[in-house]
């Protein structure tokens, strides 16, 4: 391999990336020997392919009840660990710094979230329900009314506090709701928690795999959540851009509605014209614009990712489902999805579900960032066909 794409990888897994190509390629073997050692199969940005995606998982979820009159049963929730049969978000500090950052002071007042402070006394934390980067999740009640309760397992960085900063600005029926932060008086002691909305239905991943494949209707409805929460998030000023687009980051309500979560790697775009610069996101989903040590993108990214999204929520009737590129190292997706440009097999796909959805698919994976359509476009085309 060149040192550069050495160095690119080395970035994503917050490794020094000083050194000769020997040297990064040992620090990256012993960064996947020590993974392997957590976990029962290799986790990296690549994918890893599990025994089995169809049954329930173990480790005792719980089905939570819910009172909407939906005739969907809420699903399965989260595992009390990362879901070993998907590819996850690498570690990254903000902006691919390899330092570790200083512990940082949460001024509630500058970030506009002085009125959404909530005193850790207030909360009660039921059981654990997922786990994920930084932060444990937990079902929690606040007010009489259950939440769910994200526990950050270490001080807070910079990337965490853009995070709350964005969370407290958004008011959308698909973006999951942020109700407040709760700050303890020592934080080394006690984690700060973000308090927001808990969507019973769990994460689409799960939703998936735990339902019934449902009416063409419904797939539409939920294709169209998700476009319109990425819409609401392209069209702000500044407009946002949410990097790491993937069914884990997806969640569902008791009433079946989509809200994206998950906004650690969102970026702020001040221009509409300018390109970001970085690396980030989860390799299966991602843009191959993305794939270069100094990246340039703008939201056609999110585009492209919500495509791949799209193709696994296409899979629900198959009874063996699928992710993008499942069984496949990072490499390999490279040198498929990059160099030969080839997408998922859409085989059959036409008949399944609708012509025009699958045309409007391939448009959203283009190869070209300007060949794929905004979601602006992706919704009143998605409307039309659901019309």
């Amino acid at each position: 391999m060149r040192r550069d794409n050495l160095v690119r990888m080395c970035e994503t897994r917050d490794l020094d990336v000083a050194g000769t190509k020997p040297q990064l390629a040992r620090s990256l073997l012993q960064w996947r020997d020590q993974r392997t050692s957590e976990f029962s199969s290799p986790s990296s940005a690549g994918t890893i392919r599990p025994p089995s995606t169809v049954h329930h998982r173990a480790n005792g979820r719980r089905k939570t009840k819910s009172r909407s009159q939906s005739n969907t049963p809420p699903v399965l929730l989260r595992p009390h660990r990362i879901h070993q049969d998907e590819p996850r978000t690498p570690p990254l500090s903000d902006e691919n710094t390899t330092q570790p950052e200083p512990e940082l002071e949460l001024d509630l007042e500058s970030l506009g979230l002085e009125d959404r402070e909530i005193p850790p006394d207030k909360l009660t934390k039921l059981e654990k329900i997922g786990s994920g980067g930084f932060k444990d999740v937990f079902i929690g009640k606040f007010k009489g009314r259950r939440v769910a309760i994200a526990e950050f397992r270490d001080q807070l960085n910079s990337m965490d506090i853009k995070e709350l900063k964005l969370l407290g600005g958004f008011d959308h029926p698909n973006i999951v709701r942020f109700l407040g932060v709760s700050i303890p008086e020592n934080t080394r002691e006690t984690p700060v928690m973000i308090v927001s909305e808990l969507c019973s239905n769990g994460d689409l991943f799960d939703y998936i795999r735990n339902v019934p494949a449902p009416s063409l209707k419904k797939v539409l409805n939920i294709m169209l959540d998700i476009a319109r929460g990425m819409e609401y998030l392209h069209m702000r000023k500044p407009s946002v851009i949410h990097r790491d687009c993937k069914s884990s980051n997806i969640l569902i309500t008791s009433r079946g509605t989509a809200k994206i979560a998950d906004f650690g790697l969102a970026k702020v775009k001040q221009s509409t014209r300018s390109m970001v610069r970085s690396l980030v996101g989860t390799v299966n989903w991602q843009a191959p614009e993305l794939w270069h040590a100094h990246p340039k993108y703008n939201h056609k990214v999110d585009v492209f990712s919500c495509a791949m999204v799209y193709w696994e929520m296409f899979q629900w009737h198959v009874p063996s489902k699928k992710f993008p590129w499942e069984g496949m190292n990072e490499h390999a997706i490279y040198d498929i999805v990059g160099a030969k440009r080839q997408r998922p097999s859409i085989t059959g796909l036409r008949k399944q579900w609708c012509p025009d959805i699958i045309d409007l698919l391939e448009r959203m994976w283009a190869h070209d960032p300007n060949d794929r359509p905004t979601m602006s476009e992706v919704v009143k085309e998605l409307e039309r066909i659901a019309a």
